[in-house]
């Protein structure tokens, strides 16, 4: 903590003493009508090199202001879109300010525009509402990437996780030249396309998939950055290859190629190692799903609110069950990863293809030690610790596939088509007790394990007409997906619950041998018409089906001895269950100068029908029949003014069905002190939800402002109540129906340049309430949870040689028992973090990153401190500069560790997860650039 205040004030105090004896220069540019022209570029420039000296745009009233310039020979030039652009030398006055003459900017005759465009090189131009960057006015090192260029940019950020923020929000699509670029929201484009290939970039709000698919603006916009490259890059591929080696036996390598031109799209990727990296995280998991092949709507789910009909999909609720690509975070424990992946795109004569191949697997060893304190009804309380050894070994085949074909202008079809493959073996040792009142109560041992297959398939087709009558189009959609999963795997438990009454309970001692296959199908298809009523009001109807139909037979024996076992009735239960799912609803949108409203009205049908037994054919224990109506109202407004103001406000409202594995009436023992159990009675999950915002953007001061507030109210919420056994402490976790809970969450950012172009703040708070209601031994209890987040985070680039970034968090989460107030809790998260590179001479570079965590409660006396500082030292090599050699230091420090601290319902815990320390690497990288592109300046 006191090396990043130290560094930061170093830093400041160098700006500061900078900034004395500068020059402010302030002036306002008019066209010949004297109208002045607000978002023209106005740049300084030297008068011997034309080098950019600084930069900004004009205001609504066309003025403009510099400040902290040095004393030196000065050009000012002013461009604007259809003007010819203005420059002249300036004369500096004794005084620390200049009033420039009023600019004239003379309009251009249409056959001059494209030759005077080209002159210009302003380094950033609005463009209707498109903010247009020069790539060639900001200045990176050689061999620098797209995310070192973006960094430089005003108004873009790259946050700590990589992510791409501009004007205050995060941006949703990548783009080059027009195409998405694996999947839009990646690092392939920003961690690997050269910076000295891009042209021009151009940040704006795209429409979403909806909108192009109706013809009608719904309001919904995606943040997109389009990416254009010079002419020359695209005639040859990129990459890199890596390899590294270091202390512990540590190593690394990855690999990766690319090429493109203006129909094909090609990557392979490859990485391996055991550094817990398995090379992709949310983000990098896109790069490969290829142009649009995962876009808005590819669903085939229509209407408001549609992607709450994706609930009654099967899935296990992890990436496990998932089509995408993974990303299993393995940042804890210890792990050894491995991965391969090709991905293709075409795009020619209208017809768009695109189709990946991605294998991955990893081999994770987790050691943790967890600790949950679980508050009854009558203020007492009692602990279960948790010291465990897991082993998971994961590995996935996907198969993406999309093809988009414009039959003519008015017929589209597309096609999508995916499959999985998996295994997952998992074995697990786990040791727990129970403690009250600092007194044992029990103690467990437990061994589970279990192999898991599974495979699952899904197919697509939507086709969608547009009418002669303009905005009049029809959609229609069907779908199938069709999942497998065979399970097996053996649980042994010993108990000693010393104050249990019933030594015949079935976890005293547990041996037990389980299978377990589950299968799922689903069925769906929608309809969608939208009817022009004039110009500016559309009349929209939808209708949705879709039917789920599962099986789940799972049998549990007990061992008897070494080649007997018994089916545990119990335990084992067939379940055969059907979910459809009818609805129909329209909406009238009013779209027209910026404004858009749509007030919409859905009848929503579920039907839940089922039946369970012991195994499939006995005799049959329950059935289940439910039929739910809903009307489902939507409302939502969308205002787009001028200056890059937007403003939108929803409401809606929710009907969810239960989630399969929550209807499965059969008791999962698997961890004996936390059972979990089915409930077939459950009743669909019905919520309201009121949203609002506020953002705007000023291109002229790189000001930015975002405000949002989100409201959930829950008619009718679906949650685990629990039943705490008053001897042994075992609880039983059960799903059921509550009402009443709620949850607002607020988010406010505030963006601004504190000297434009050198440093750059934001700071942003997002403070919460949350109350949950649930049964906790049949008495309903209420949990009300206040959450204050703030942070802040500054950007500095004082000089070239130097880029620094920081930034703290700061979180409290203050817990309030309803039945247990002497038990509340306050619990304090807080970090900090700076990243630092530093170019020296010759071509070597020196990059730190230090984060800082701090987790603390102070009711149970926890305060932990995990300070993380990693440097590298690297060196370009070559003419090209496309040889790197790297020496890299992990966690210098040796504190490396996964905390976590969460305070539920009625209990709070901690947990521990021992994690790969420090370390030293060694590494060579190769980047591969397949054209030599030209010297910007």
């Amino acid at each position: 903590m006191k090396l990043f205040f130290s560094l930061f004030l170093l830093l400041a105090s160098t700006c500061a003493l900078k900034a004395q004896s500068k020059l402010t220069i302030r002036g306002t540019v008019k066209d010949t009508t004297n109208l002045p022209l607000d978002y023209t570029s106005v740049l300084l420039l030297s008068p011997k090199d034309s080098a950019l000296v600084a930069y900004t745009l004009t205001n609504k009233d066309g003025e403009y202001i510099f400040k902290n310039i040095d004393r030196q020979p000065l050009l000012v030039k002013a461009t604007y879109m259809g003007y010819i652009p203005f420059q002249k030398e300036l004369v500096l006055p004794e005084a620390d300010e200049l009033q420039v003459e009023e600019i004239r900017l003379i309009p251009i005759m249409q056959e001059l525009y494209e030759v005077v465009v080209k002159a210009a090189k302003a380094p950033l131009m609005m463009r209707g509402d498109t903010l247009e960057y020069d790539a060639s006015k900001f200045k990176v090192p050689p061999g620098a990437t797209l995310e070192d260029l973006l960094r430089k940019l005003p108004g873009m950020q790259i946050d700590a996780e990589g992510n791409i923020v501009a004007q205050g929000q995060r941006v949703q699509k990548v783009t080059v030249d027009g195409r998405r670029f694996f999947g839009g929201n990646t690092k392939m484009a920003t961690q690997n396309l050269n910076a000295e290939s891009i042209s021009k970039l151009q940040l704006y709000d795209d429409k979403s998939e909806q909108a192009k698919l109706t013809g009608v603006d719904d309001g919904v916009n995606e943040k997109t950055l389009n990416v254009e490259l010079k002419e020359e890059a695209k005639k040859g591929g990129f990459g890199k290859i890596s390899a590294a080696g270091g202390t512990d036996e540590r190593w690394s390598s990855n690999a990766s190629y690319n090429k493109f031109d203006n129909v094909n799209q090609f990557s392979v990727i490859g990485y391996g190692n055991n550094v817990n990296q398995t090379g992709l995280d949310w983000d990098d998991l896109q790069e490969f799903r290829g142009s649009g092949a995962f876009q808005f709507g590819d669903t085939g789910d229509f209407g408001f609110n549609s992607s709450g009909g994706n609930v009654i999909f099967f899935s296990g609720g992890d990436s496990e069950d998932s089509f995408e690509i993974p990303f299993n975070n393995l940042s804890s424990g210890f792990s050894n990863n491995q991965a391969f992946g090709v991905n293709f795109n075409r795009l020619k004569d209208k017809k768009d293809l695109s189709a990946n191949y991605f294998y991955s697997r990893s081999d994770q060893i987790v050691e943790s030690f967890n600790s949950r304190t679980t508050f009854l009804e009558d203020n007492s309380s009692f602990t279960s610790t948790d010291r465990s050894k897991q082993n998971n070994i994961a590995g996935h085949h996907r198969v993406n596939f999309r093809f988009q074909n414009e039959l003519d202008s008015a017929n589209t079809l597309t096609i999508n088509a995916k499959g999985r493959l998996s295994t997952l073996t998992t074995s697990l040792l786990s040791f727990q007790e129970v403690l009250s009142n600092n007194v044992e109560q029990g103690q467990l041992d437990r061994i589970n394990q279990s192999n898991k297959w599974s495979g699952a398939f899904q197919g697509t087709a939507i086709f969608r007409h547009k009418f002669k009558k303009s905005g009049r189009n029809f959609a229609a959609s069907i779908s199938n997906t069709y999942t497998n999963a065979d399970q097996d795997g053996i649980q042994k438990a010993v108990a000693d619950m010393m104050d249990s009454s019933d030594p015949n309970s079935f976890f005293q001692s547990l041996d037990q041998v389980n299978e377990a296959l589950n299968t799922s199908n689903l069925f769906k298809s929608s309809l969608l018409f939208v009817e022009p009523i004039n110009k500016t009001f559309f009349w929209e109807t939808f209708y949705n089906f879709s039917q789920t139909t599962s099986n789940t037979d799972r049998k549990v024996f007990d061992v008897e001895s070494s080649d007997i076992q018994e089916l545990n009735p119990d335990l084992s239960r067939f379940f055969d269950n059907i979910i459809t799912y009818n609805r129909i609803g329209s909406s009238i949108r009013y779209a027209n100068k910026g404004s858009n409203l749509s007030v919409g009205l859905a009848a929503a049908n579920f039907k839940l029908n089922g039946l369970f037994s012991v195994v499939e054919g006995s005799e049959i224990l329950g059935t289940v029949d439910k039929n739910y109506l809903n009307l489902t109202p939507n409302v939502s407004y969308y205002k787009t003014m001028k200056g890059n103001k937007r403003l939108n406000a929803s409401y809606a409202m929710g009907v969810v069905p239960p989630n399969i594995n929550d209807l499965q009436p059969y008791k999962d023992i698997s961890n004996p002190l936390y059972i979990r159990e089915g409930n077939p009675d459950l009743q669909p999950e019905v919520t309201h939800s009121l949203n609002a915002g506020y953002n705007m953007y000023d291109p002229a001061t790189f000001i930015n402002l975002y405000f949002s507030l989100n409201s959930t109210f829950y008619q009718s919420q679906i949650v685990q109540n629990q039943t705490i056994d008053p001897e042994t402490f075992v609880t039983t976790f059960k799903s059921g129906n509550v009402s009443g809970g709620q949850r607002y969450f607020t988010y406010l950012g505030f963006g601004f340049p504190i000297v434009k172009t050198k440093i750059n703040a934001n700071i942003n708070a997002n403070p919460s309430y949350t109350k949950s209601l649930a049964l906790i031994n049949s008495i309903e209890t209420e949990t009300n949870t206040f959450s204050y987040n703030f942070g802040v985070n500054l950007d500095l680039s004082p000089t070239e040689w130097l880029n620094f970034y920081a930034g703290t968090s700061f979180r409290l989460s203050k817990t309030k028992y309803d039945q247990n107030p002497a038990q509340n809790q306050d619990i304090v998260n807080s970090t900090a973090y700076t990243n630092m590179n530093i170019k020296f001479p010759k071509d070597f570079y020196f990059d730190m990153k230090f984060n800082y965590s701090r987790f603390e409660n102070e009711s149970f006396g926890f305060n932990q401190e995990v300070p993380i500082l990693n440097a590298f030292i690297y060196k370009l090599l070559g003419e090209a500069k496309k040889w790197e050699v790297r020496l890299s230091a992990y966690d210098i420090f040796k504190q490396n560790q996964t905390i976590n601290q969460f305070a539920g319902q009625n209990f709070v815990s901690t947990g521990r997860i021992e994690t790969l320390s420090r370390y030293f690497l060694l590494g060579v990288t190769y980047n591969m650039r397949g054209v030599e592109v030209k010297d910007r300046r």
